[in-house]
């Protein structure tokens, strides 16, 4: 059989910190994906990487004035103020002679002298000039006036204007589509709207000024964040996939100040659960007492004594029979809380062992077989011990099990895991593997078992003989 062995485990501390660190940091993942801070990532990322904010930007860039529909209305209404026909129209309107033109045309002098110009070519005056003594007739008073109306200065003015070039475009251009087109033209490009949007055209630094600039420069901003970046480096290292895979089912601290019976119970289970009697098997030279079970803040404590005891012994042929034990140790499972098929299982125990003692970690279902052993300590020293599975092979027990050493294992306390699926098992320590089994894979339900017995060795036990774990954990998969 293949031998796992290893001098490089992590040390415990370091490992335990890594994995502490580890769901640090997945929390801190899980609560950024969630932040404010990662959703405005995402959002302006969304906006700043569409096509209309792309052609917004390309517009603020490049986009002169002079490509605007208003730089054409400046240009036409420009255009048409240069024209000769406006400036005269203008220069004429502003001398005011148009109203004095308007204010004589009204006037009864103007009136009298178009009637009288009528009289003075009508045959019945004419008639009247051939006659003697006409200037003793109303006719020549009517003649008379009508000379000094026709050299009346107002007149004068008035029949020159209208006679004018000038007064002609003025007309022209009055109440004209051309006029109304320029003063439409020109109450646009001089509303204060037109003017802030050519100054806004024509300023270089508009882009800078603009929204988008603000929304993409706080983008950059944002993926500079040191939250941000952590959490980009910590996604690419896709360092949760364990977490990930698990959900708890099962753990203990021992963080009271006795052990919980609501979690554990002191000895076999069918003696406990069954019976309410503590016994152990023929083959065993301890018994199991609560008083070699202690919590002392670093865990639970299961000790092994050279202490004389009364108890109860299996026999296979004459069933519960009463014995002195010379040794007494202790036994918890979790037989009446907890059992599980598959997931992983691991705790953090230290071992003080004696070649008298055999110190196991395991796990059994309803019968005694299989089980599945994720340590047994049976050597004479601690630098090595056996993890696999027992089994019945025609009521005969069979034990696949491998070998571990690479470690004086009762220095320290180490984390002991099993990863169970329906297709292998494998035996970690501190996160190393160092055993692996496809064959004969448990498929029932199985509870935790804690235990130190005496078997085949009869001799004093001069030195602590004890397991100590500081926590258990229970993990099904999420999948």
């Amino acid at each position: 059989m293949a031998l796992f062995t290893s001098n490089k485990y992590p040390k415990t501390a370091k490992y335990e910190a890594g994995i502490k660190q580890l769901n640090s940091d997945f929390e801190r993942f899980n609560s950024y994906i969630e932040s404010d801070e990662l959703k405005r990532i995402k959002e302006l990322e969304i906006l700043i990487n569409s096509s209309d904010f792309k052609k917004k930007v390309d517009k603020l860039k490049n986009e002169k004035f002079k490509d605007t529909a208003e730089y054409r209305q400046l240009n036409k209404y420009t255009t048409q103020k240069k024209s000769s026909e406006l400036k005269k129209y203008f220069r004429y309107q502003a001398s005011g002679m148009p109203e004095k033109v308007k204010k004589i045309e009204k006037s009864t002098k103007l009136k009298e002298l178009a009637q009288l110009s009528e009289f003075v070519r009508s045959s019945e005056f004419l008639s009247e000039k051939k006659q003697k003594g006409f200037k003793k007739t109303e006719a020549f008073q009517k003649f008379k006036r009508y000379k000094e109306l026709s050299k009346d200065a107002e007149i004068k003015l008035y029949n020159k204007q209208v006679k004018s070039a000038i007064y002609k475009n003025y007309l022209n251009i009055h109440d004209s589509e051309r006029l109304k087109t320029f003063h439409e033209l020109e109450h646009e490009v001089t509303s204060e709207k037109f003017i802030q949007f050519k100054n806004w055209m024509e300023d270089k630094k508009k882009f800078q000024k603009s929204e988008e600039y603000s929304l993409i420069q706080e983008h950059d901003k944002l993926l500079k964040s040191p939250d941000y970046n952590w959490y980009i480096k910590t996604e690419k290292k896709n360092s949760f996939n364990n977490i990930n895979k698990w959900e708890l089912s099962f753990e203990d601290e021992f963080s009271a100040k006795q052990l919980d019976k609501a979690k554990w119970i002191t000895g076999y289970y069918w003696g406990k659960a069954l019976l309410n009697k503590t016994y152990v098997l023929e083959n065993e030279n301890q018994f199991f007492t609560d008083n070699n079970i202690s919590i002392d803040g670093n865990g639970v404590n299961i000790n092994t004594r050279n202490e004389e005891a009364d108890g109860l012994v299996w026999d296979m042929q004459r069933g519960f029979m009463p014995k002195k034990f010379n040794y007494t140790s202790g036994m918890i499972s979790t037989g009446q809380s907890h059992r599980q098929a598959f997931g992983k299982i691991e705790a953090k125990v230290k071992v003080n062992h004696n070649k008298a003692v055999t110190h196991a970690f395991w796990m059994v279902g309803e019968e005694m077989a299989p089980q599945i052993d994720i340590f047994r300590f049976n050597s004479k020293n601690a630098k090595s011990f056996t993890s696999g599975i027992q089994l019945l092979n025609a009521n005969t027990p069979e034990i696949v099990s491998k070998k571990i050493n690479g470690a004086n294992f009762d220095n320290d306390y180490y984390i002991y895991s099993l990863e169970w699926t329906k297709d292998k098992i494998s035996w970690f320590i501190n996160g190393v593997k160092v055993n692996e089994q496809s064959n004969n894979i448990p498929a029932s339900p199985m509870y935790l078992v804690f235990s130190s017995h005496i078997t085949d060795n009869k001799e004093n036990i001069n030195s602590n003989a004890n397991i100590q774990v500081e926590w258990v954990k229970c993990y099904q998969s999420k999948n």
